[in-house]
């Protein structure tokens, strides 16, 4: 089977990871995805734990499946060469600072006057528009921006960053789906569009409750910093089992707050005044959060605490780890993590791949992550049919590179 993008050229202008992850994905979803780098590459080619000259763990993570071609932009024949490539492109995503695009004489217009029918996906901080457009930053300024790093923690605590690098990612995953809108629209039009994506924007969007309470309230209920427990959906959040390992749970409505009242051997809880129904439970939720801690205290592990949620009908997990999850049986029987061999030393091994099971596509990496430069000649010969003697000049002009010169047209 083919994948559901096959057929689809994206010239990938972006770098680190919003756009890349973007990328990524269009990749294990059957695009060709052609990235531009400069001859430094990406900066995450160099951070831990590197395994060659110019790879490590990071890079490949966002850049399994694509091609390199190293073009410098900043070159007037490069940027030529960038445009000539456009035009054959059905996708260009890029995430320069802003107006850095137009300084290299490839902005919209440009991209637009060449390529009627190109889609290009801008991702970064703020947009291309609004007030604060001219602001630069990284992921943990739209988390402070967008509001959700203000949920975080514990009331009263340090304020704290997610485990992961959560706006770049949530942005990246946001520019996916709108590009498939894109692609829709220009299958019943014929054109192109610009698609502009804010990561502080997707950030905002993705919280939850808060923002419709604080609108109906004029900002009066805000939930503020709730930590390990939920103060809205009460009673769910994490339970501390006797060994000190951690389990989620949840007990939201009044048939489930019944079910949790019997399973602690307390069914008389259930009808108590100050839980009987949501919003008093809410208004209680100090005292009925401790009685709950206490019974989960009784278990031995958060495994039997586990047990005795699901035997009264209610969900549960132990927190898991990471490294527990990379031998996981499900996320490899779907291909969540999927093996790669990445050459060398490194040889085969996992890579997350693109979250989704489709029935008639296959989805999935489909080659290591590239050096720098390496498929320079090869795509400069299939897409733009530049023959060896111009390829030696452009190289030697210092307009065109690769890391290595095992780069094929093969």
């Amino acid at each position: 089977m083919s994948g559901g993008y096959s057929g689809l050229t994206v010239l990938d202008l972006s770098q680190v990871i919003a756009g890349p992850f973007c990328t990524r994905l269009l990749s294990d979803l059957g695009a060709d995805v052609v990235r531009v780098e400069a001859p430094a590459g990406d900066i995450m080619r160099r951070l831990p734990i590197t395994y060659d000259t110019d790879l490590s763990t990071a890079f490949a993570q966002y850049n399994v499946g694509k091609r390199s071609v190293g073009i410098n932009l900043k070159d007037p024949k490069g940027r030529e060469l960038a445009l000539r490539l456009a035009e054959r492109a059905d996708l260009v995503v890029e995430n320069f600072r802003p107006g850095a695009l137009d300084r290299l004489g490839l902005g919209w217009e440009v991209l637009r006057e060449r390529n009627p029918r190109l889609i290009l996906c801008s991702i970064g901080l703020f947009g291309t528009t609004g007030p604060y457009a001219h602001l630069s930053g990284h992921g943990m300024v739209a988390e402070a921006y967008s509001g959700l790093m203000s949920l975080t923690g514990e009331d009263g605590g340090p304020y704290t960053h997610f485990g992961t690098p959560l706006a770049d990612l949530n942005a990246g995953v946001h520019a996916l789906a709108a590009i498939g809108a894109a692609l829709y629209q220009r299958q019943e039009t014929g054109r192109g569009t610009h698609v502009d994506i804010s990561s502080f924007d997707a950030l905002f969007a993705m919280i939850d409750q808060a923002v419709g309470q604080a609108v109906f309230t004029g900002g009066e209920r805000e939930y503020g910093r709730y930590g390990s427990k939920h103060p809205q959906t009460v009673p769910s959040g994490v339970l501390t089992a006797g060994n000190g390992e951690a389990a989620t749970f949840s007990a939201v409505g009044d048939e489930a707050w019944g079910a949790l009242a019997n399973a602690m051997g307390r069914p008389e809880l259930a009808d108590d005044p100050r839980f009987v129904d949501i919003e008093v439970r809410i208004g209680h939720r100090g005292e009925l959060y401790r009685i709950i801690d206490d019974w989960a205290q009784t278990f031995a592990s958060a495994d039997e605490l586990v047990a005795a949620l699901g035997k009264a009908g209610l969900p549960g997990a132990r927190i898991r780890s990471v490294a527990e999850n990379i031998a996981d049986p499900h996320l490899l029987a779907r291909g969540t993590l999927a093996p790669v061999d990445l050459r060398g030393e490194a040889g085969e091994q996992l890579v997350q791949s693109a979250p989704y099971v489709m029935s008639d596509a296959a989805v999935g990496p489909k080659a290591p992550p590239p050096h720098i430069g390496e498929h320079t000649s090869q795509v400069l010969t299939e897409m733009l049919g530049i023959g060896p003697a111009e390829l030696d000049g452009l190289y030697a002009a210092g307009t065109i590179h690769a890391s290595t010169r095992m780069d094929s047209t093969s």
